[in-house]
């Protein structure tokens, strides 16, 4: 099975050597763990090596979101996205702008979202889609099986793409573990205290059909964006 590189410093060895081409594979974390900026880094690293990329923003404006980008990291997305090696589809388009009206039963919102995903791989055809996030869209649904069921339908949405990617998703209510057990790859990012400080971690909890990596490592973020480091977040003694 082809491997796809993500771009992401020591995170490929930690799957293994990448992800599978065609899979969906998801990035667990709390608020403020750095979700956004590995899609980010994902999809930038493959525009930079010929992939055409989408990014699909459930909660967020595209404006807000390349512009915290660019300041933190230099990543220009406005440019990928002149020259189309970058597509956006972000919470202005009405399809996702269902999610704000309360009125709207969750089982159509769910309808609509796998119609718009549909619609736009079959329009920009992508190597590589980010989403971020996906909780947001299931949390009123209160059956577990409904709710497997349904993220299952939109997993082979993507699947079905054959494009490589990525669902960001929060810690919340248990939504996460549903969205995770139908994955190809879950990778749990966090937050640890090291004497005074505060120290992201990562691991690699499943990957389909690959060796891993048995051990939690340190997540950096930089002015450069992402790099997994070689040791430990926790003192050994």
């Amino acid at each position: 099975m082809e491997r796809v590189g993500t771009g992401i410093p020591g995170y490929d060895e930690l799957l293994g050597g990448g992800f599978f081409k065609g899979s969906v594979n998801v990035v667990i974390g709390g608020t403020g763990t750095g979700k956004t900026v590995f899609g980010g880094e994902f999809i930038h690293e493959g525009a930079k090596h010929g992939k055409k990329g989408m990014v699909v923003l459930t909660s967020e404006e595209t404006e807000y979101i390349r512009r915290e980008w660019y300041t933190s990291f230099g990543w220009d997305f406005w440019k990928l996205e002149e020259e189309g090696d970058v597509t956006f589809v972000d919470i202005a388009d009405p399809d996702l702008r269902l999610q704000k009206t309360v009125e709207i039963a969750p089982d159509e919102l769910i309808k609509s979202f796998k119609k718009l995903l549909e619609n736009k791989i079959k329009t920009v055809n992508p190597d590589l889609i980010f989403i971020d996030s996906l909780e947001a869209l299931f949390l009123a649904i209160d059956s577990k099986y409904r709710l497997k069921s349904m993220v299952d339908d939109v997993f082979n949405v993507l699947r079905e793409a054959a494009a490589t990617c990525i669902v960001a998703t929060g810690v919340i209510y248990g939504v996460d573990e549903i969205i995770a057990y139908s994955a190809d790859s879950i990778t749990n990012i966090g937050m640890v205290r090291v004497g005074n400080n505060i120290q992201r971690s990562i691991h690699v909890a499943k990957h389909r059909g690959s060796a891993i990596v048995n051990q939690v490592r340190v997540l950096q973020l930089s002015d450069n964006g992402i790099d997994v480091l070689s040791q430990s977040p926790y003192l050994e003694f």
